[in-house]
């Protein structure tokens, strides 16, 4: 039974995912809006924590999944998991770099005390209230923090520069794109894992996928149910040991011609390297492959296979090879040349540095958030939101949540500010941490409420006008009183605040601000305001103009 065709199958679909969770990731604004929910719906954890708060068809994509593994095995961690197409592109690259090689890959172990026991920690976790472990091992949130904060200031970079060319030579270029840098520290962490993950699978194949990645290790546990499974005839098998010597996950053992599917990820590179169709997708009664009459067995000799031992002539590679992957590579220009629009700000500025810091209790989670400990029990931090954030203002945590909010996205207020209108991050969210409102609903959702220190205020020490903050509320929350001398200096009618944070992000006085928001740890309804001012009953007598 000829089978190949579903390697093809499998890389067209996979490279399409790949492709278009990767620009969902660095550049939301023109691809995002259509691509979200496609991209979202069948990613396993997201969707699964979508679904456990809102019973929505929308978030029964891990059902799908679910489905496709009782049926045909790990097919998500070979086709829709992005994370896992990027391992089989390193190791295609890692095998074209080095030496030619006669074993691609060995048999592995299971490793099942570690795969399952970083499960069951997942799991306890999880029900425990922390999405800490979840959070780092996630292979979707992994891979939106890979494409989101490493991938995507280059693609802004190139993007700006395709812009900048197309312009110098008289054309209309692609608007330009910004980016707002997060926290040094928060990227550390992307980038430990993208160089750890690429070492771990030039050298060992998709050993990640089998030894830390929960979701690997419960498809794997259902997989074992499969209806149809990759299977091994005995009597069909040449012993050639080209499955096994190409099997990214290590799971073919020649010695027992047995397949441990609950490891295999359905690469189907092993259909691919039978010459007698050997090795293929069986029913559970095994069902016989005959090599065809025309297949010549090929000429073997010693190889250093691990089973070699027992088969001591092993197939040969052939002595043709394809030339090495060359490309030109692209100079890229450092972080502090990528574009950025600097914070509204006001142009006076303090002449003395202000003393009084800012005492912010708590961190301002998104608005839509709701309570900050349902906020960090289901928020993977993939990081979508930030990237889709237009005004920058989202940001990872490092320790304002705890660390179990660790990577998380906040309000930083230095970055940016919430505007009052949008509502995108409820739009994105794919496990419902944000959860998704209404433009009108959102506007009137309290997520923080200002304070003003009127002796970091410039009016009050440098007895200078300002009102930047008054000019940037957009509700009018912060309005401007009279105070001595023609001058006037804010107050705050904290009813009326939805904590956006626009009058901090505009306050120029330094290192700290005059005027500042404190997040709730339950976010809160503030009083719509008036879009004109409220007309004064008429007394009798009065003309009506």
């Amino acid at each position: 039974m000829n089978q190949m065709w579903l390697k093809k199958i499998r890389v067209v679909v996979s490279l399409v995912f790949l492709v278009l969770t990767t620009l969902l990731f660095v550049d939301f604004e023109r691809f995002g809006p259509p691509l979200a929910q496609a991209v979202r719906y069948p990613q396993f954890v997201p969707s699964l924590l979508n679904f456990t708060q809102t019973f929505a068809w929308v978030a029964t994509g891990f059902l799908l999944v679910l489905g496709l593994t009782l049926l045909f095995g790990r097919v998500y961690c070979s086709m829709i998991c992005p994370l896992g197409t990027v391992q089989d592109l390193i190791i295609r690259i890692a095998d074209k770099l080095r030496k030619p090689r006669k074993i691609k890959f060995k048999p592995q172990k299971s490793h099942d005390a570690l795969r399952y026991g970083v499960l069951a920690l997942t799991v306890g976790l999880f029900l425990s209230g922390s999405t800490l472990a979840l959070s780092l091992l996630d292979p979707f949130s992994n891979f939106g923090r890979i494409a989101g904060d490493l991938l995507r200031p280059l693609y802004i970079v190139a993007h700006n520069g395709v812009g900048s060319l197309l312009e110098a030579l008289g054309l209309y270029g692609p608007f330009p794109l910004t980016w707002k840098a997060p926290p040094l520290a928060t990227l550390a962490f992307p980038a430990l894992f993208l160089a750890g993950l690429i070492w771990l699978s030039a050298r060992h194949g998709r050993l990640f996928c089998n030894t830390l990645c929960p979701v690997g290790a419960l498809l794997g546990l259902i997989s074992r149910f499969a209806i149809f499974k990759i299977r091994i005839p005995k009597d069909a098998c040449l012993v050639c040991a080209q499955c096994s010597i190409h099997c990214k996950a290590g799971c073919i053992r020649l010695k027992t011609k047995d397949v441990d599917f609950s490891r295999c990820v359905a690469c189907f590179n092993c259909i691919t390297v039978c010459e007698a169709h050997g090795i293929g997708y069986a029913r559970p009664a095994p069902v016989k492959f005959y090599p065809s009459p025309s297949v010549a067995v090929p000429q073997l000799e010693p190889s250093n296979h691990p089973d070699a031992s027992r088969h001591p002539s092993l197939s040969k590679e052939g002595k043709t090879r394809r030339a090495l992957l060359r490309g030109a590579a692209t100079a890229l220009v450092g972080w502090a040349a990528l574009p950025d629009s600097p914070p509204a700000e006001a142009k006076p500025h303090n002449r003395v540095p202000t003393v009084l810091a800012n005492r912010k209790t708590w961190p301002v989670a998104p608005p839509g958030t709701g309570d900050l400990a349902r906020f960090n029990d289901l928020c993977t931090a993939c990081h979508l939101c930030v990237g889709a954030c237009p005004y920058g203002v989202l940001q990872p945590a490092l320790l304002e949540y705890g660390l179990s909010g660790l990577l998380q996205p906040r309000m930083d207020y230095a970055s940016g500010y919430c505007s009052y209108e949008c509502h995108l991050c409820g739009q994105v969210c794919p496990t419902g941490a944000i959860r998704p409102l209404a433009l009108a609903a959102k506007q009137t959702v309290q997520i923080g409420v200002a304070h003003f220190v009127r002796d970091n205020c410039i009016v009050y020490t440098d007895h200078t006008a300002c009102g930047a903050c008054d000019e940037y509320c957009p509700t009018k929350a912060v309005h401007m009183i009279p105070y001595q001398d023609g001058l006037t200096i804010p107050e705050v009618r904290e009813t009326l605040c939805v904590g956006c944070g626009a009058c901090e992000n505009a306050c120029p006085a330094r290192p700290h601000r005059a005027i500042y928001v404190d997040g709730h740890p339950v976010q809160q309804q503030a009083t719509r305001p008036t879009s004109k001012p409220l007309e004064r009953e008429k007394t009798q007598g009065e003309f009506p103009f």
